[in-house]
């Protein structure tokens, strides 16, 4: 195996045990990272903003286009959340035919655990390695994800103009 293999290998290794490290997070067996990240999506969405009183629904529309899925996968996990009471439907007030989706008492509880756990380990983490260390691992991360994305882009173009 060359040097260039072992790094790989290296490398995703270690970003699977990050992966592992990251699941420790969310603070319920019962779900996954992708039922999480939707949480944490319908949160940020549905904040007030300067100028609202209370927190709006999110279309079921915006947030597929925000976490970049189709709908219907996004409508079976919201399906899933709904029935495990972290979030629920309201219909939209000028078109009833249009349901928005908000988190419940239960989904903010949720979230708020995970923040808290999230803010220890990350303070944990900051304190072992270092201000200056710290601050590189982030840029460097930046750096690889953008990396990362661009080389997966490159190759989906290259596919399609494969395609007869």
């Amino acid at each position: 195996m060359d040097c260039h293999n072992i790094q790989t290998a290296e490398l995703f290794c270690s970003m699977d045990r990050v992966r592992k490290a990251w699941h420790s997070v969310i603070p319920c067996d019962t779900l996954s990272k992708s039922q999480f990240l939707t949480l944490m999506t319908i949160y940020h969405y549905e904040k007030p903003q300067q100028n609202e009183a209370l927190s709006r629904p999110v279309k079921l529309s915006a947030l597929a286009n925000s976490m970049g899925q189709s709908l219907p996968a996004l409508s079976q996990r919201v399906k899933l959340l709904e029935d495990m009471g972290y979030i629920r439907r309201i219909p939209d007030p000028d078109d009833r035919r249009i349901m928005g989706i908000q988190l419940t008492e239960e989904g903010i509880q949720v979230l708020f655990i995970a923040h808290k756990r999230f803010d220890s380990i990350i303070s944990d983490t900051a304190e072992y390695l270092g201000a200056e260390t710290y601050d590189k691992l982030i840029s460097l991360l930046t750096q690889l994800a953008e990396a990362l994305e661009l080389a997966v882009s490159h190759m989906v173009q290259i596919e399609e103009q494969k395609k007869p």
